[in-house]
Formats: structure tokens, C-alpha cells, sequence
């Protein structure tokens, strides 16, 4: 009996992980979460921290549940709408990970949702036909100066809304889909040349000005568009077969690439929407447009190893971050093929590496990227309270020495879906979203 019971547990036990695991690919399994399983607890729990940590929790602000979109040596940073959509995924992976309990992670989220559907319906100027704006105060709430509606960052929050709301249900979901349904995308909409885009954001007229007319990260917002829980509002999929997809190759691996190459741009969607396994009406899998995105990346670096200390070391996923010098954040580091240079290296290697720009690729290339989370980890001067520092640049002796709530955010996400699928499973059930996905032509390849 004692045997029986032995091999019985030792069933379910097994049983346990392969519903928890999700295989990404060929090399994503069972042994690669066992060899890194420390690594990635580390850096996930420090994520996660940085999430529960840099929110405003006093109760009677009126910026309750609102992130940070930087800490470290930038005291007093404003709220990032992007930061909130991915501390919102973060307290159900808190959840679930044991970092907190249900009642604590459901009273911040609910909260947080308060905060943003009181800013879209007071009337003030935080928000524009649902859509808010990318920085706001984190005591007052409100806009940042000089700071634009960004249709982008909405969607991101969107998303984090979302997967709380397939999470926790009740008073929460209510909450989201009150937020979703208020985002009127139609009011996005732009005609440029004869073609149909979203824009990224207003002008002071209200006009929308500056399409998403290239490839990138927006993904998510034509499947948000598309799956609106209010039919006035819904996109049909005309923007998103509009957009410029231009392919290109690099060590013979061919893509769809984006503007300037940056490796998150092949990331954010991917962070909340399963995109595997799945094609458009044009045939496009953009889940393996991102591994072979994600492999031209890791070639590059190591293509140009001999000019880049950084490259050398084991760094690679160039991506928009801090760098050295006045630049302060640039989002113009990239890999080829790219927008502006598709068939040039750069003509001066820059040299900065963010972390996350590998870790994000986790699902898409596993073992090069559980390698790069390895050797980070590494490197004293940029790991600290909240897991890994946003960037360094070894050429130039240079750390930079905070963390962006965006890059604590896809590495948290993506490694939790390498993990087990977690925002995918949570996403995949998500009414709206699969409606959008429907209305946009995917269907199971």
C-alpha cells in the first residue's frame, strides 16, 4: 500500500507540471525550468517586488494603485499608464507565486481600477475618449507636463486589466470591461495616402496625428479594437491589414521587422496575447515571427562579439533603455533588418545591453535567453533590490542604475508564461480578446 501510494503521488506530481509547463518550443522544457529554476525565481520575485513597492498605496490619494515608471536614482518618478497595465498581471502572479495572498492582491487591483475609471469619467484632461495619458503624477493623477494620450500604453493597460479581471472576477471584471468599454478606438482612427491606421496618439486639437503605419509592438491594440465589449467603439480589421509589414533576414532567419529593431517590439503583444499557433488572413504567424526575430538578435550580438565588450561578455537583445552619457533613454537600439537601416549594421557598435531585451524573449528563444538571465545575474554592479538594474554598457564603464517599470514588467510576464502559460491561460478565456482575435481572421494553423 505504502508503494502504491509512493507511486501514486509521484504520478500527480508529474502530472502537476506538465499542466503547469507550457512548451514554447523544442527546447523549452521540463530540464531547462529545472536548471534555472533559482534564476528565474530570483529575478521574478524581484520583479514582482518592484510592482507591490513603487505603487501609491495611500488609500485617500487620488493616484491610488498607480506605478512608478522608474525607480532607483530617479527619486519621485511619475506613473506610468504601461507600468500600471503590467503591475495589474504582476499581483496575479504574486498571487499564485505565494508573494502575496488573494485578499491583498484583489484589494490593490480593485483599487487601481477605481483610480482609472474615476480619471476617465470626472472629466479632466488624464484621459481623451477613453484613452489616457502615458504619465501622470503620482500624488495628483494628473498628466505629466508635456506628457501625450498614448493609445499604446492604454492598450497595455488594457491588457493587465484584463488578465485581473479573468483572475478575480466579481467587482473586478466589472471594473475592466466598465474601463475597456469606455476606449472609444474609433477615435484613433487615421487615413494617410489612402490607407488606414491607428494613431499613436492626439494632438492638441484632438486630432489623431503619428500612425502605427510600420510593424511593432500594437498588436494588441487591433485585438482590443476588434473585440470592444461596446459596439460603437469596435475597430473591424481594416487598420490592421494596413499597416506596412516589410520582411527581412538576418543569419537566414526572416521576419517582419520593425521600425528601429528593438527586441520589445517583437515582445509586448506576445506578453498577453497567445499568439501561437495561430495565423492571420495572409498566413502570418507572428508568434514564429518573433522567434526568428528573437534568433537575429542573439546572432547579431554574438556576430559582433569582437566589438563590443558588452556583445562578448554574453550580452545580447538591443533594445529601447538607458544609455551612457546626456541621451538618458533611447529607443533607437536596435538590430538589423530594421525600418530606417534594414540592410546596414550600425556603423559604430553603441554597446548598452537592458536585460530585459533577452529575458523578454524567453518564450521564443529559452535556452539563449535563460543563458543571458544566468550571466546577468552575474554581474554585481547590476543586479540590486528589484532584480536586474535596466541596463550597462561595458565598454563605457557604464550602470544604469534604475529600473523601468516596463522592463520589470515583460521579464516578469514572460518568464511566469514560460514558466506555465499562466497570462496566456488567463487571456485565452478572455471573451473580448478572442473575439478580436476572431474579427481580425485568426484562425488555429
Amino acid at each position: 500500500m505504502k508503494k502504491f501510494v509512493t507511486i501514486l503521488l509521484s504520478v500527480l506530481l508529474m502530472a502537476s507540471l506538465l499542466t503547469c509547463f507550457v512548451a514554447c518550443d523544442e527546447t523549452s522544457d521540463e530540464q531547462l525550468l529545472a536548471d534555472y529554476s533559482e534564476q528565474i525565481d530570483r529575478e521574478m520575485k524581484g520583479c514582482f517586488d518592484f510592482f507591490w513597492n513603487e505603487a501609491q498605496t495611500n488609500p485617500t490619494s487620488p493616484a491610488y494603485g498607480l506605478v512608478a515608471d522608474r525607480a532607483g536614482v530617479t527619486k519621485n518618478a511619475n506613473a506610468s499608464i504601461a507600468s500600471v497595465g503590467f503591475g495589474l498581471a504582476a499581483y496575479v502572479i504574486g498571487v499564485e507565486e505565494g508573494y502575496i495572498s488573494r485578499d491583498e492582491a484583489e484589494q490593490r487591483v480593485k483599487g487601481t481600477l477605481q483610480t482609472l475609471l474615476r480619471l476617465q469619467t470626472d472629466g479632466g484632461n488624464a484621459t481623451k475618449h477613453g484613452f489616457f495619458t502615458h504619465f501622470l503624477n503620482m500624488s495628483s493623477a494628473k498628466p505629466a507636463i508635456g506628457s501625450e494620450i498614448s493609445s499604446i500604453d492604454t492598450a497595455i493597460m488594457l491588457c493587465g486589466a484584463l488578465t485581473a479581471a479573468e483572475y478575480f472576477g466579481g467587482e473586478v471584471e466589472t471594473l475592466a470591461n466598465t474601463i475597456y468599454a469606455n476606449v472609444d478606438w474609433t477615435s484613433m482612427r487615421m487615413t494617410r495616402d489612402g490607407k488606414h491606421y491607428i494613431a499613436m496618439t492626439f494632438n492638441s486639437a484632438g486630432t489623431p496625428v503619428t500612425p502605427w503605419d510600420y510593424y511593432a509592438e500594437q498588436l494588441m491594440i487591433y485585438v482590443l479594437g476588434a473585440g470592444s465589449p461596446n459596439e460603437q467603439f469596435r475597430l473591424d480589421d481594416t487598420e490592421y491589414y494596413d499597416f506596412t509589414r516589410t520582411q527581412g533576414n538576418y543569419g537566414g532567419h526572416k521576419f517582419y521587422y520593425s521600425w528601429f529593431g528593438s527586441i520589445f517590439t517583437y515582445q509586448f503583444s506576445h506578453a498577453f496575447i497567445d499568439f501561437r499557433d495561430k495565423i492571420d488572413a495572409n498566413g502570418t504567424n507572428w508568434f514564429d515571427n518573433s522567434v526568428e526575430a528573437s534568433l537575429a538578435a542573439y546572432n547579431y550580438c554574438r556576430d559582433n562579439a569582437k566589438l563590443s565588450l558588452t556583445y562578448k561578455d554574453g550580452g545580447w537583445g538591443l533594445t529601447a533603455c538607458d544609455v551612457p552619457g546626456e541621451n538618458g533613454y533611447s529607443g533607437e537600439l536596435g538590430c538589423p533588418p530594421r525600418g530606417w537601416t534594414p540592410n546596414e549594421n550600425y556603423k559604430s557598435i553603441e554597446g548598452t545591453i537592458a536585460p530585459c531585451g533577452a529575458i523578454g524573449s524567453v518564450v521564443f528563444t529559452p535556452k539563449q535567453s535563460l543563458e543571458a538571465l544566468d550571466h546577468y545575474q552575474s554581474i554585481r554592479f547590476i543586479n540590486g533590490q528589484y532584480g536586474l538594474l535596466d541596463s550597462y554598457n561595458l565598454d563605457r564603464d557604464y550602470y544604469g542604475m534604475d529600473y523601468i517599470g516596463i522592463d520589470k514588467g515583460i521579464s516578469l510576464v514572460m518568464l511566469y508564461n514560460f514558466k506555465c502559460g499562466g497570462v496566456w491561460q488567463l487571456t485565452n478565456g478572455n471573451e473580448y480578446l478572442q473575439n478580436g482575435l476572431e474579427a481580425l481572421g485568426f484562425i488555429a494553423q
